[in-house]
Parts: C-alpha cells; sequence; structure tokens
C-alpha cells in the first residue's frame, strides 16, 4: 500500500465543463487540491464525484483561490446509525469526474490523494 497521487484538469473555454480521471481511483481520499488557473469568475463552483455509483466527494463554492481540501464522512455503527462526530476519509471506488460551472475560459486542476 502506498499514497497515490491522481491529477484530473478542465480546460474551459466558456463557463461551464468536465473531465473525469482516465483511470478508476480506488483507495481512501486523503486530500483534494485545486488549481484554478486563469480564472477570473468569483463565482466558479468546482464539484468532485465518483461517477458509478454516484458519490459527491467534495463541492467547492464561490472561489478560485487555489489551495488543499480534506473531505471526510460521518461514519456509522454496525446499525447503520451515524456516529456522534466521528469522521473519516472516504473510500473511493471508480472514476472520478471534475465538474466546472460558473466559471470564464482558463483551467482547473485537481490533484487527489488517495491510500492504496
Amino acid at each position: 500500500m502506498g499514497i497515490r497521487r491522481h491529477q484530473i484538469t478542465v480546460t474551459l473555454t466558456g463557463a461551464s465543463g468536465s473531465e473525469k480521471s482516465t483511470q478508476p481511483v480506488n483507495g481512501l481520499l486523503l486530500a483534494a487540491h485545486i488549481d484554478y488557473a486563469d480564472i477570473a469568475a468569483a463565482t466558479t463552483d468546482v464539484t468532485l464525484a465518483v461517477l458509478d455509483p454516484t458519490l459527491t466527494l467534495l463541492t467547492v463554492t464561490n472561489s478560485v483561490t487555489d489551495g488543499w481540501f480534506y473531505p471526510r464522512v460521518l461514519m456509522g455503527d454496525t446499525a447503520g446509525v451515524n456516529l456522534t462526530a466521528v469522521y473519516d476519509a472516504m473510500a473511493v471506488h471508480g472514476y472520478v469526474e471534475v465538474s466546472v460551472v460558473q466559471a470564464d475560459a482558463g483551467t482547473v486542476t485537481v490533484t487527489l490523494l488517495v491510500e492504496e
């Protein structure tokens, strides 16, 4: 096991666009970095999601500030009841899509750090 880096770049010629990973992403999502290049629209929304079955990993709204994000999921017990304030890394299995809306021309590059 180790940490693998997956990079997905969305090139925008208009206000929106999307791109999916070139191969399936499998493991625990430790962190995601979003890098905005030449995008000035402060209304830009970026969503990272596994395609099938659909699972939203991260949504960042109204931002063009580069940064690291550490999405976590609320854990549950064996009866399916959410534990109080116990969070852990999300399990990812499948192609990841990066969707960008309300932007302008430029690129958004997402780097995922996944423990495989």
